[in-house]
């Protein structure tokens, strides 16, 4: 692993956090609490968010490393892997969380949208870097 995979790692957590600031924490912030029944703690939960950030950690490197492990190279072939991850695994995921658990539909929408421009992204600057 050069440095350019680190370089790319480092964009991608960036990039990443601030996806998630924006899909997670920005979009329809209202929406969280019409069942605030739902969340562990009201208000200001800086645990978890830091528990969250750490956790972009292995989608970040898991992403770039699969990304490497493939050889994709490109911009529409690594964006074709990134939307496949997401169509596997984190869009469904978060849609059947959803299901079962009591959320507003608009966070469900913003959370699973927020995965899939963080893969995205994240591929994108993978593209980019490497």
């Amino acid at each position: 692993m050069n440095w350019h995979f680190w370089t790319a790692v480092v964009a991608g957590l960036i990039a990443a956090s601030v996806i998630d600031w924006l899909f997670a924490g920005v979009l329809f912030h209202d929406r969280y609490m019409r069942h605030p029944e739902v969340w562990r703690t009201p208000g200001s939960n800086t645990r978890g968010i830091v528990a969250a950030q750490v956790l972009t950690v292995p989608t970040v490197l898991g992403m770039i490393a699969l990304l490497e492990l493939l050889g994709a190279r490109g911009f529409w072939p690594v964006l074709l892997v990134a939307a496949l991850v997401w169509a596997i695994a984190a869009g469904p995921a978060v849609i059947v969380n959803g299901i079962f658990v009591k959320l507003d539909a608009t966070v469900v929408a913003a959370h699973t949208t927020g995965w899939l421009v963080k893969l995205l992204a994240v591929a994108a600057i993978a593209a980019a870097l490497l």
